[in-house]
């Protein structure tokens, strides 16, 4: 294997692996959103539901 085909399968893997992270944060979130808050888990992808969510971290 040469050095590019070694730097090509690793920025796969670095992709792969940020977008199963974003995946699973936004699939917690909804879970999180929807049985523990109560709420439509859909809702929690809206950005008023972030912004009103950030108004408490600052």
């Amino acid at each position: 294997m040469s050095s590019g085909e070694h730097i090509l399968r690793s920025l796969i893997r670095i992709v792969a692996i940020l977008l199963a992270g974003v995946l699973l944060f936004v699939v917690g979130s909804m879970i999180g959103y929807g049985a523990m808050g109560g709420g439509n888990p859909f809702k929690v992808l809206m950005p008023d539901v972030w912004r009103h969510i950030l108004d408490f971290v600052h």
